[in-house]
Order: structure tokens, then C-alpha cells, then sequence
């Protein structure tokens, strides 16, 4: 249900563009919604969509998305966020990530005056700007999530990325949108839609007047919380990649609210979705799954030489197991770490981290593929 609440005139505005068939919600920092806020939970409203009514102290909405090149030795994650976000309320932020192949990292955090999302027939805008700094960071989407385009300019760094879908729009249970079925209530208060599960890549920019050029595999997703995430959550581990025919999604959560660990995984041939469970409990009659720690490899998540020393992590990859009974199939994928993106203090306690890296596996019995994957995660300090 998706109701509306009263907004300040200068906060929130839904404008008709008739002669462009759009819509245009105009978002501004440090400006709050009184009343209630209430979160989307229709499933057939487009995954680019505002997801909240408003923003206060403690609601926020994201647009993330992740890219490993080729080879696994590059990657980076970037997003787009409107409300309270890492200590910020009522912030309209940008934030990017980078590792270079030698190691190198860069990290930037901005924030906008005001954000924007248009939504028309056939594709959706959405653009962070701020007239001081310059910063403009835009994306642009089809509305079937086929094809996306970012475009990022700053004092530091320019240029584009692009995002070609390889698999469906999904919700945390598996099922293609739009479905009526879909529910995008991942947990208490996280609210998640995976947009572009897995795409293939391209990286265009210029960083400090450096290139970073890539071509490889990424993807991007949505998550909307009333409270911020570190009230939230304890840890996670979030992998998505591509091997042989297949593309995976996975997340394992924990919630702080109610102490339970909370599974969505599946697999996608092309289109189709071949797999999903949110079970992590050995079934004979139903499919299951399970996302382990593994600590056989060789590269260990760090932090950054020139931030705050942080110890490394323990594991090093992760063990990905889905079962399908009914169809007597069982897939086994291990996934090794290539390079940190990122690892900084995420809470007191918490720490959150991305990743890319290798994987290989495939059917228990079958071909074995290789391939590349990217995720991020949060753990224990």
C-alpha cells in the first residue's frame, strides 16, 4: 500500500509534464515531510520510482550499483542516495569508490543541493546537483532496465558508465517484475529491489586526471528504510556475478531489530529465473540454499593504507550452495576475493566492505565454469 502524506510545498513536489508525457519529483536537502512517511510496498511500481512519500531524521532511499572488470582485478561502487544516510539527515549525497589492478584506491563523498527523478514512458532520469561545487551526477534508465547510462561531473571526475542488463528485474523472492506476487520486504524495515541483478559493463572516467577504463560485469538495486542502516542491521554478505550461462544474486542478512537472519538467492539463465529460495533450511520437497564464509584464499578485505587502520577481514570468499529437490539439481558455486574496493567503519561496532572477485562452479556433477563476481559486506569490527 502506498499512500500519500502531506508534504511541506518546498520539500516534495510530483509536477506534470504534460507536453513530455513525465512526472518530476524534486527532492532538497535539509528540508523535512511532516506526518507520517510510509513506505512503497506496491510490487508493481517501477524499481527507479521515489519508494517514499517524504523524507525526516531517520528515512532514506538509495540507488547503488557495483562494476569488476574482466579480469577481476578493477572494480569499483557508486550511489545515490536522498534522506538520512551515514550520519547525515535530510542529505542528498553521491559517493564512489574505485580500486585500480595495482591496489590504488580512491573514495568520494558529495552532496547535492537537490535531487530529481523523471519518470516517462519510456525511461527514467534521476540527477544529484549542486550549483557551488559543480557536482552533477545523472543516470538514465529504460524502463524495462535493458539499458542504463550514468554520467558523473565533478571538480575530480568525469565521465561514464554503462550498464547493459544480462538478466530480469527480480524482487528478494525471486520473481520477475512486474508480479503481483513480488515483495520487496526483505527484512524488518529493509525494503530491497534488485534492478539490474547482473549487466555487462563499461567504465569511461577520469579520476584526478587519471583514467579508470574498464569493461566487465556489474549491476544495481534499490533499498528504502525507514530507519538508517546502522539501526538496522548487524552483518550481511551480497554477491552478485556471472559464470558459463548463469548469473547469481545472493544476500544473507542479519537484522538487528529482531536478532533473525534473513536469505534471497537465485540463479538466471538469460531471462529466466531457473532458481530462488529464501530458505536456508535442508528441504526434500522445497528449494533451499546457503551462503557460507570461506578462508582458503589468498586476498583478505583491508583497509585503506592512507584512512583508518582497520584489522583485515577473516574470510576470504564465500561458499554459494542452492538445491532444487524437485528437479534433483544442486548448484555449487566458491567465490575467492581479487581486491578490496572499500572497508571503513560503518557503526562503532561494524564495519562495510566491497569486493570483486573470482568464482567457479556449476552444477554438482556438470560443467564447471568460471567467472567474475562483486558484492559487498558488512561484519564485526
Amino acid at each position: 500500500m502506498f499512500l500519500l502524506a502531506t508534504f511541506l510545498a518546498s520539500a516534495v513536489t510530483a509536477t506534470s509534464l504534460a507536453k513530455l508525457g513525465c512526472t518530476t519529483d524534486t527532492v532538497h536537502a535539509g528540508v523535512s515531510t511532516n506526518g507520517t512517511i510510509r513506505m512503497n510496498e506496491n510490487p508493481l511500481l517501477p524499481f527507479d520510482s521515489p519508494m517514499t512519500d517524504g523524507f525526516n531524521s531517520t528515512v532514506g532511499e538509495e540507488w547503488s550499483f557495483e562494476a569488476v572488470s574482466e579480469d577481476g582485478k578493477a572494480g569499483m561502487g557508486w550511489m545515490l542516495s536522498r534522506g538520512t544516510i551515514a550520519g547525515h539527515p535530510l542529505a542528498q549525497r553521491s559517493i564512489i569508490t574505485i580500486v585500480w589492478p595495482n591496489g590504488t584506491r580512491y573514495m568520494e563523498s558529495d552532496f547535492a543541493d537537490v535531487s530529481t527523478i523523471q519518470m516517462c514512458k519510456d525511461s527514467t532520469i534521476g540527477t544529484w546537483s549542486n550549483e557551488t561545487s559543480g557536482m552533477n551526477w545523472s543516470f538514465e534508465s529504460s524502463n524495462d532496465y535493458s539499458h542504463t547510462v550514468v554520467t558523473i561531473e565533478s571538480a575530480t571526475i568525469k565521465g561514464t558508465i554503462t550498464l547493459d542488463s544480462l538478466s530480469p528485474a527480480v524482487y528478494p523472492n525471486g520473481l520477475v517484475y512486474p508480479d503481483r506476487r513480488g515483495n520487496a520486504l526483505f527484512a524488518p524495515y529493509i525494503y530491497w529491489a534488485e534492478t539490474v541483478p547482473v549487466a555487462t559493463t563499461e567504465v569511461n572516467l577520469v579520476v584526478n586526471g587519471t583514467p579508470y577504463t574498464t569493461k566487465g560485469i556489474g549491476g544495481r538495486e534499490r533499498n528504502w528504510n525507514s530507519f538508517n542502516w546502522a539501526s538496522l542491521s548487524l552483518t550481511w554478505n551480497m554477491l552478485r556475478a556471472t559464470a558459463g550461462p548463469y548469473t547469481l544474486m545472493a544476500w544473507v542478512y542479519t537484522s538487528k531489530v529482531d536478532g533473525q537472519t534473513y536469505f534471497a538467492s537465485m540463479i538466471m539463465e538469460g531471462k529466466k529465473v531457473v532458481f530462488r529460495t529464501q530458505e536456508r533450511e535442508a528441504s526434500k520437497t522445497s528449494t533451499f540454499g546457503s551462503f557460507d564464509l570461506a578462508y582458503g584464499g589468498a586476498v583478505h578485505l583491508t583497509s585503506d593504507p592512507s584512512g583508518e587502520p582497520l584489522p583485515p577481514s577473516k574470510h576470504t570468499g564465500y561458499v554459494l550452495e542452492m538445491v532444487d529437490p524437485e528437479v534433483n539439481k544442486h548448484w555449487k558455486f566458491e567465490i575467492d576475493y581479487t581486491q578490496t574496493v572499500y572497508l571503513f567503519p560503518s557503526s562503532n561496532v561494524t564495519r562495510v566492505g566491497g569486493f570483486v572477485g573470482a568464482l567457479k562452479g556449476g552444477l554438482v556433477g556438470g560443467p564447471q565454469y568460471l567467472g567474475r563476481a562483486s558484492g559487498n559486506v558488512q561484519d564485526m569490527i
